[in-house]
């Protein structure tokens, strides 16, 4: 080693050697300058609401100082502290949802490119994904991109991807156990949004723990929309009944129940101004709908005959409603008092279809066809209930177009009430908890989407209270339609009015 080597490492150093170590440093300072202001016009673009922030409160301590600034800050927070108390709605609505995602938004973008390297969502030069195609370079290094966050407020996350050539949603929707578990959330889905983009949805808590209270019949039944629940978006569960028939599938106690009484709850206003009928059939000896009697048009629950003699009455009606239409020119059964839409209420299907005697059995197998084929346009509609949705017990699955799967007990059921790739699209129906009944996954019909959704829970009161009100309804109907006039129930007179036990005024 030289003399000037062994000085440069001791640190000695000459005076030739200050001007390059001063030229370098100013080099490296200047890289650095440049490299500041690139971040910085880069997070200007990436996140402009945090970097606008950001600019104020700067700009806001250089010309007024950190005094006003603190004071600034506080009545702020107090401001939306007492906007929080005097109306959480709109609070929630107009600055929980901005603020979380102004939170979480550089969390998801900072985080994305490792997460989408580790689960294997990049293409290549020359790779092909699962659709077949080579990939290309549509984003920097050919993984999925982040465009958008949205906070909803209520537990959930939604990304919206770009994806790159070669690269479809069902590649990220394969993925998607693998993506919660990288962002620690319970569990992921994905749905389709245009070519080339799809959007992901990360629940981080369910929202769908607790009980869903009975929802109050409010105004007129409308049977494209009636209310049954409530979805883990916070929305409300709306069930289609109006051109449609509805298939219930899950195991002992994972609350096919609580579907049949909500739609029965949703409906109850229809019931009361009798232009909606139901017709239910309990093969459990009325332990299920029993206690709804009052509310059925048609009941049975006593052996497999008088059910299937109940079912072939209604295909008489249908075939007297598609004489009408047809002789009317009309496409379309429209529902009135004097020909009220019909629900089908089948509580387990599989004791009349699989379990009963084979000449009953023949019978029912052809009015279900019939009516599963040829009611909806005559103001039809069958909701059944089923706890096992094999061809063997549910041989006209393929015709119930919409389809509910609660707790099931594998994975191939779940395939078998919503479809192949259900399952993969986030549908885990045989992963729902046990503690948890009235949980349940809905594609409807004509989407690919796939929801999550609780029904509500009626009690044996709220049962009792339902019965008693629609009964109530219709008798004051009854009464107001003899007479001309309203007529005055107990209920509706003044507490001075009232009868006392005695039978006199109060």
């Amino acid at each position: 080693m030289s003399h000037r080597d062994r000085n440069r490492q001791e640190g000695l150093l000459g005076s030739d050697d200050i001007p390059a170590i001063a030229l370098e440093a100013i080099l490296w300072s200047g890289w650095g300058l440049v490299r500041a202001v690139v971040a910085t016009l880069t997070a200007l673009v990436r996140f402009p609401l945090q970097a606008g922030a950001a600019l104020v409160a700067i700009g806001w301590l250089l010309f007024f100082g950190w005094r006003s600034l603190s004071l600034g800050l506080v009545a702020i927070t107090l401001g939306l502290a007492v906007w929080r108390l005097w109306h959480p709605t709109s609070y929630r609505r107009y600055v929980a949802v901005r603020l979380l995602t102004l939170i979480r938004s550089p969390y998801y973008r900072v985080r994305w490119p490792r997460i989408a390297r580790s689960v294997d969502l990049v293409v290549y030069p020359g790779q092909r994904g699962r659709s077949g195609r080579v990939g290309g370079r549509r984003s920097t290094d050919g993984s999925v991109r982040v465009l958008r966050v949205r906070a909803t407020g209520h537990g959930t996350d939604r990304l919206l991807l770009r994806l790159p050539n070669g690269l479809v949603p069902a590649d990220v929707a394969a993925r998607a156990e693998a993506i919660a578990h990288a962002t620690g959330c319970l569990h992921a889905r994905v749905r389709a949004d245009r070519p080339g983009r799809c959007w992901l949805e990360l629940a981080r808590r369910d929202t769908l723990r607790g009980v869903v209270d009975p929802l109050p019949s409010m105004g007129l039944v409308d049977l494209a929309a009636v209310p049954v629940g409530a979805c883990e978006d916070g929305t409300g569960w709306q069930l289609k009944l109006a051109g449609t028939h509805l298939l219930v599938a899950g195991a002992t106690g994972a609350g096919k129940s609580s579907v049949l009484w909500s739609l029965l709850q949703g409906v109850s206003r229809g019931l009361a101004s009798e232009d909606v009928q139901i017709w239910a059939v309990d093969p459990k000896g009325g332990m299920e709908l029993r206690p709804g009697r009052a509310l059925f048009s048609r009941y049975e629950d006593a052996s497999p005959e008088d059910m299937c003699r109940l079912l072939e009455d209604l295909v008489e009606v249908k075939d007297a409603r598609s004489k009408d239409l047809a002789d009317s020119g009309a496409r379309l059964h429209q529902r009135t008092a004097e020909s009220p839409h019909i629900i089908a209420i089948l509580d387990e299907l599989a004791t009349l279809t699989a379990f009963a005697d084979r000449s009953v059995t023949r019978r029912i197998d052809t009015a279900l066809g019939l009516l599963l084929t040829q009611g909806r346009a005559c103001g039809i509609t069958v909701v059944a209930a089923v706890q096992d949705p094999g061809k063997d017990i549910v041989g006209w699955r393929d015709l119930f177009p919409t389809r509910v799967a609660m707790r099931l007990d594998n994975p191939v059921q779940v395939a078998m009430v919503l479809g192949d790739s259900a399952r993969d699209d986030g549908a885990r129906a045989d992963e729902i908890s046990e503690l948890t009944p009235g949980v349940a996954y809905v594609r409807t019909d004509g989407t690919r989407e796939i929801l999550r959704v609780r029904a509500a829970y009626l009690d044996d009161q709220a049962i009792a209270r339902l019965v008693d009100g629609v009964t109530t309804q219709r008798a004051n109907r009854t009464n107001t339609h003899k007479t001309g006039e309203p007529v005055l129930t107990t209920a509706d007179l003044p507490a001075t009015m009232r009868p006392t036990p005695e039978g006199g005024p109060s």
